[in-house]
């Protein structure tokens, strides 16, 4: 059998990795896309090892990755004659980030990008990853994951364009993360390992990396929601995200990434929060047809069975207080026919038992 494995052009783990970016930079200008919570950290760590260039920092950038606001970010970027573009914050923060880069000199907007589904194989100039948060793992993979508020679709972007030079993963830039969100973008790198295990499309290589990165990210969680906040515990968010991510390139993931993103992209729910919801869920629909897989990953677990696993995944879900149903959104049964028909991508194509339409709208009415 042969193995193929696509990712960064160079991924950098490790503690403190983040100083090594102006070594790798090339000649030119810098357009940075982070979080608010990330400007003075930039200002103070990068800003003063690059003197001699322009470099413009567009900061705030909101959740869900809109498309009006990166097309914004596209602009300003062009705008500066930038060379190199640095995704420094959370998955909207990269996602936008990566979108930017690769159609920097393209003349495309985001917009019309998203909208014709453009596949974006080339790009022009440097762009680097360093997450502030373990969830998506958008600094390991080729697709950005936009929203349109004029439709309330979510989907991705795709090319090999959008896989980073440089993905710079620092388990230091996790600290200081309010727990909320380490809890939410935590289910996320959790269910992104599970599903990926258990895929349709996974084999041995993708498995032996979802495994571990789910195994990784359970532990960290546990320690977490009993308050242990240690350089271990953040290291290993940091690599069960990476490797997961690694993982799910090739394998792809599963119903609750498919249900989940036109939920989000609707009712605004935190893409974590819906992992979180449909999770045990989509585990228990599956189980009919991935038993090996799950008993597998619940070994690895030191747990004795797939049932009592899916029971697991449910009290670490309370125990980093994420809910366990769209009550909270006003998802409605007047919702389910737009859930439906955008919940159709290549995540749902890769779970391991199929869901009919009036299955998807069936399943959705237990967690109303």
């Amino acid at each position: 059998m042969i193995f193929e494995m696509q990712g960064p052009e160079k991924v950098l783990f490790g503690k403190n990795v983040r100083h090594k970016l102006p070594e790798l930079l090339p000649e030119g200008n810098l357009f940075i896309i982070c979080g608010k919570h990330s400007q003075q950290r930039i200002k103070a760590e990068l800003l003063p090892g690059l003197q001699g260039r322009k470099v413009e920092i567009f900061t705030g950038f909101p959740a869900e990755a809109p498309l009006d606001v990166t097309d914004n970010a596209l602009s300003a970027a062009r705008s500066l004659k930038a060379r190199s573009i640095i995704g420094w914050g959370g998955g909207s923060c990269i996602d936008a980030a990566k979108t930017v880069a690769s159609l920097l000199d393209s003349g495309i907007s985001a917009t019309e990008a998203f909208r014709t589904d453009l596949s974006l194989g080339q790009r022009s100039c440097f762009f680097a990853a360093l997450p502030t948060t373990a969830g998506t793992a958008a600094e390991m993979t080729p697709n950005a994951v936009l929203c349109d508020p004029e439709t309330g679709i979510k989907k991705s972007l795709r090319g090999t364009a959008m896989f980073a030079d440089a993905a710079l993963i620092d388990p230091e830039l996790l600290k200081g993360a309010p727990d909320e969100v380490i809890f939410s973008s935590g289910f996320d790198a959790l269910t992104q390992g599970i599903e990926s295990t258990i895929s349709a499309k996974a084999d041995a290589m993708t498995v032996m990396l979802s495994v571990e990165g789910t195994f990784l990210t359970w532990q960290a969680l546990q320690l977490y929601s009993a308050n242990c906040k240690s350089d271990k515990v953040y290291e290993d968010l940091a690599r069960g995200c990476m490797l997961s991510g690694a993982a799910f390139v090739r394998s792809g993931l599963g119903a609750a990434h498919g249900i989940g993103h036109p939920i989000s992209g609707l009712k605004g729910v935190p893409h974590g929060v819906c992992c979180a919801v449909l999770l045990a869920e989509v585990l228990k629909w599956n189980l009919p047809v991935a038993r090996p897989r799950m008993e597998q990953l619940a070994l690895r677990l030191g747990i004795n069975s797939p049932e009592e696993f899916i029971e697991e995944v449910i009290g670490l879900r309370r125990k980093c207080h994420l809910p366990e149903n769209f009550k909270g959104w006003g998802l409605t049964l007047q919702d389910f026919p737009f859930v439906v028909k955008n919940c159709r991508s290549g995540s749902m194509k890769s779970n391991p038992r199929p869901f009919s339409d009036e299955e998807v709208a069936a399943f959705l009415e237990k967690l109303i």
